[in-house]
C-alpha cells in the first residue's frame, strides 16, 4: 500500500460528515491505481532488455534485429498511455502553479471538481469511444504495422489508448471524492508533493 493511500483515512471527526463509502472507494481506486501503475512500469525493463540486445547484436555480431525498433517502440508508448492514471494518482500531470498557488484549499477543490466534471469526463468519454472503434476496426481488419518488415500485429498497441482512457476514468473517481472532500473541509483529502514519474 503507498503512502498515499495509507494516509486517506478519515481524518479527525470528518468521517461522521463524509461517507465513510467515500473513503472505502478512494482506498480501493488509489490501491488499484498504484498496483496498475507499477505494473505497467515493468515495461521499461523490458525496454532495456530488448534495446540492449539490439545494440550488442547490431554492434557486436552484425546482426540487427527487426522486431526491436517497433516493439520499443510500442512499448514506450504503450506504458506513456497506461501509466497516465498513475501519474493523475500521484499529482504528476501539468498545472498552471502561478495561479493555483494563490487559490484557497476549497477553491482549488472547486476549480478541480469543476474541471473534472465538465472538461475530464467527456472528454476521456469520447476518446474511449472512438478508440474503441478504432481498436476494433484494427483487429476486424488485421491491421498490420507498415514500419518495418516485422509487420507487427497493431490492435494490442490500438488498444492500450480506450484501456488507458478506462484507467483514468476509474482513478478520476477517486480524485473526484477527494475534490468533494476539499470543497467541503476546506483542506486535502492526501497532501502530495509535486513529483516526476
Amino acid at each position: 500500500m503507498s503512502s498515499d493511500v495509507a494516509s486517506a483515512s478519515a481524518p479527525g471527526n470528518a468521517g461522521a460528515q463524509f461517507p465513510r463509502a467515500f473513503y472505502a472507494i478512494i482506498r480501493a481506486i488509489d490501491r488499484f491505481t498504484d498496483v496498475t501503475g507499477k505494473l505497467i512500469s515493468l515495461t521499461m525493463l523490458f525496454l532495456v532488455v530488448t534495446i540492449s540486445y539490439e545494440v550488442v547484436m547490431r554492434y557486436g555480431f552484425g546482426a540487427p534485429t527487426v522486431w526491436v525498433y517497433e516493439s520499443s517502440f510500442m512499448a514506450n508508448g504503450a506504458a506513456f498511455m497506461l501509466g497516465a492514471a498513475y501519474a493523475l494518482l500521484k499529482g504528476a500531470h501539468v498545472r498552471t502553479d502561478i495561479y493555483w498557488e494563490n487559490y484557497s484549499e476549497r477553491k482549488k477543490g472547486v476549480v478541480d471538481l469543476i474541471s473534472y466534471l465538465v472538461f475530464f469526463y467527456p472528454a476521456m468519454i469520447t476518446f474511449m469511444l472512438i478508440s474503441i472503434d478504432d481498436a476494433w476496426h484494427s483487429y476486424d481488419t488485421g491491421e498490420r504495422s507498415q514500419e518495418s518488415v516485422w509487420r507487427a500485429i497493431m490492435w494490442p498497441f490500438r488498444a492500450t489508448i480506450p484501456l488507458a482512457a478506462l484507467l483514468l476514468m476509474i482513478q478520476g473517481v477517486s480524485e473526484v471524492l477527494k475534490c468533494w472532500y476539499q470543497v467541503r473541509f476546506g483542506r486535502e483529502f492526501v497532501h502530495r508533493e509535486k513529483v516526476e514519474i
